[in-house]
C-alpha cells in the first residue's frame, strides 16, 4: 500500500490518470462499519481493469469538540493496509482546508484521479458549514463535471441490539471502561499507540504519561492488557490508568523489561482486554 499527502499527490498528478474506487472518511477506529466501505472499494476495483482501490482520511478529525480520537494515523493506516487497499491518503485538516465547499471538494476528487466509484455511508457529509453536502448530492455533483463516477451508499451495521456501529459508540464504549466489548464493534481489542510516547522502565513496570498518549484512554482502573515491543514480542500482563501515568505490570516481570532495556528495545503499544 502506497501512502500519500493528500495535497502533495493532488500537485504531483500521481494518480489523475488512474481509475479509483474510493472511500472517504475519518475512519477513526476503522470498526466494522468502515470496514464494509473499505472492502466493498477494494472489490470493486478488483472488478475493473487498471482500477486501484483508494482510502482517503483525515489528520484530525473535522467534527469539533472531539479532544482524542480512538486510534492514530499509524493504527489507521496499518489496520487499512491489512484489508489489501492499494492507496492510503491523508488530508491535512488545517483552517485553509476547513474552508473548502463541497463543490471545490469534488473538484479536487476529480483532478486527483479518475473516479470510477466512490463508496460511502449514508451520514457522511463534506464541506464547510456554510457550503456542505451530503451523500445523496454526490451522484449529481460528479455529473456535472462530466465524471463517470458510480456512487453507492452503503447502510449501516447494526449491533445485536440494534444499535448502529459507529465512532460514536465505539468512543461511548471505550468512556465507559467497557473495553472488553470493543471487539464485538471492530473486530479487534481496543489498542493504544505508544511509539510517540516517552518512558519509564521500573522495577518491574512500564510507565507512560497519560499526557503524551494522543488517544481516547479507558477511565481510571486496571485492565487486562498485553503489551506489543517493536521487535514483535508480545508479553500479558495488567495494565493500570491512574489520572496522571498508565503503568503496566506483568508476571514475567522484570527479567523481561531488563531485557527490553538492555537490548533498546521500545514499546509499540498496548492492547485492552476486560476490566478487573
Amino acid at each position: 500500500m502506497e501512502t500519500y499527502d493528500f495535497q502533495s499527490l493532488l500537485s504531483s498528478g500521481r494518480l489523475k490518470d488512474r481509475k479509483a474506487a474510493l472511500t472517504i472518511g475519518v475512519f477513526d477506529g476503522t470498526h466494522k462499519g468502515h470496514q464494509k466501505l473499505i472492502e466493498r472499494v477494494v472489490d470493486e476495483a478488483e472488478k475493473e481493469k487498471d482500477c486501484i482501490s483508494v482510502v482517503i482520511t483525515f489528520s484530525i478529525n473535522p467534527k469539533p469538540g472531539i479532544p482524542r480520537n480512538i486510534d492514530t494515523i499509524r493504527l489507521r493506516e496499518e489496520e487499512i493496509k491489512k484489508m489489501g487497499v492499494n492507496s492510503f491518503v491523508v488530508i491535512d485538516f488545517s483552517p485553509e482546508f476547513s474552508r473548502i465547499s463541497a463543490s471545490g471538494f469534488i473538484d479536487m476528487i476529480t483532478s486527483l484521479c479518475i473516479p470510477r466509484i466512490l463508496v460511502v455511508g449514508e451520514d457522511f457529509r463534506f464541506g464547510n458549514p456554510k457550503d456542505s453536502a451530503s451523500a445523496y448530492d454526490l451522484d449529481s455533483m460528479f455529473r456535472l463535471r462530466g465524471a463517470q463516477c458510480r456512487v453507492e451508499i452503503e447502510k449501516a451495521i447494526l449491533t445485536e441490539g440494534g444499535e448502529k456501529i459507529s465512532s460514536t459508540l465505539v468512543r461511548r464504549v471505550i468512556e465507559k471502561g467497557e473495553t472488553g466489548c470493543i471487539p464485538n464493534l471492530t473486530g479487534r481489542k481496543y489498542r493504544i499507540d505508544l511509539m510517540p510516547c516517552p518512558f519509564r522502565l521500573g522495577d518491574g513496570f512500564l510507565e507512560i504519561s497519560t499526557k503524551s498518549i494522543h488517544q481516547l484512554l479507558p477511565p481510571p482502573g486496571a485492565y487486562d492488557a498485553t503489551l506489543l515491543g517493536r521487535n514483535g514480542v508480545l508479553m500479558d500482563g495488567v495494565c493500570r490508568i491512574e489520572r496522571d501515568n498508565l503503568l503496566f505490570s506483568s508476571p514475567q516481570g522484570d527479567p523481561y523489561f531488563l531485557e527490553m532495556e538492555k537490548d533498546g528495545v521500545l514499546p509499540d503499544s498496548i492492547f485492552f482486554g476486560e476490566r478487573k
